[in-house]
């Protein structure tokens, strides 16, 4: 959702307190209130140095950082400035800061990430969901100059999602160097997405996930199918009678009547979901190391998924 993409259904004046709520989403300071609580819990059995800033200062910190697109030193220059006003804010070096960020970050399944603290599907109806990926740039160089100087591609990290439908919001995802394909993420996905929902009606995604091992997995599921199938896809089962009645189904109608049945087309809204990702977020990201780039990137689903949270 980008500033000039109101969304159908509310009215100028929401859509416009929901853009200003987004400043108070990432400067949350409500989450620092229990400072001291925190840090006593997290130093009570530890060995060693005790921790000097709690765990919910630290979210605090890496949330500024990617909201606003800067550097840990600028963060670090925020900071320094706010300790001298804010009740809640103490100076922290940078260096500390994104060693406790990533140490915050690692180990954290993605499925824990992306749990939602205001769910809107937290109920019996089925969710629809649609699963794709897109390239989340490494270098801010142009063009010109990756064409005239550098004479390599430009280096990516991928990222996998699953987004509901309904709600748009990130439900399920994966950050992958750019070599990973798009089908081997599909079923730890999707499986994610229903042990966290009680039920998954549907499933869009395009030709690259056209594997029997993903509609297996959707059968087992009693998930109903939208993949698009090859163009020389077989009506032969080969351990996969969901594909076979797939295949059977496109030979049948024809692209054009199957596209209508399954209504396909609604497979372009997870195109809107990368779009608005990456018109409010970036589309690159600062870190040099791929674990660092990992840990940005699922910063960012969570950042996005708390903006659309916001129901003014």
């Amino acid at each position: 959702m980008s500033r000039c993409e109101r969304p159908l259904g509310m009215s100028w004046h929401d859509y416009d307190e929901a853009l200003i709520e987004r400043g108070c989403a990432i400067l949350d300071l409500d989450s620092l209130t229990s400072w001291k609580e925190e840090l006593d819990a997290m130093n009570r059995d530890k060995l060693g140095r005790p921790y000097e800033f709690p765990n919910s200062y630290i979210s605090f910190l890496a949330f500024m950082k990617v909201g606003f697109d800067i550097p840990y030193r600028t963060v670090e220059g925020i900071v320094r400035e706010l300790s001298e006003y804010v009740r809640f804010v103490e100076e922290i070096h940078y260096t500390h800061m994104r060693r406790r960020i990533l140490a915050l970050m690692k180990g954290k399944k993605p499925s824990e990430l992306v749990k939602e603290e205001d769910d809107e599907n937290n109920d019996d109806e089925p969710i629809t969901v649609i699963v794709d990926s897109s390239g989340l740039s490494t270098t801010n160089k142009g063009s010109y100059i990756e064409d005239k100087w550098k004479k390599e591609k430009r280096k990516y990290v991928k990222l996998h999602l699953v987004a509901d439908k309904k709600t748009k919001k990130i439900v399920g995802f994966r950050v992958t160097s750019e070599k990973t394909g798009d089908s081997k993420k599909f079923i730890p996905m999707v499986k994610d997405v229903v042990k966290r929902k009680r039920k998954v009606a549907k499933a869009y995604a395009d030709r690259a996930y056209d594997a029997r091992k993903n509609f297996n997995l959707l059968r087992e599921e009693k998930i109903e199918p939208a993949i698009r199938l090859r163009k020389n896809a077989i009506t032969r089962s080969l351990g996969s009678p969901l594909r076979r009645e797939e295949a059977v189904l496109l030979k049948k109608l024809g692209y054009e009547g199957w596209k209508e049945l399954k209504d396909y087309g609604k497979r372009w809204l997870v195109e809107i979901v990368f779009s608005s990702f990456k018109r409010v977020l970036g589309d690159t990201l600062r870190s040099k190391k791929f674990l660092s780039q990992k840990a940005e990137a699922s910063l960012k689903v969570m950042l996005y998924n708390r903006f659309l949270s916001i129901h003014p």
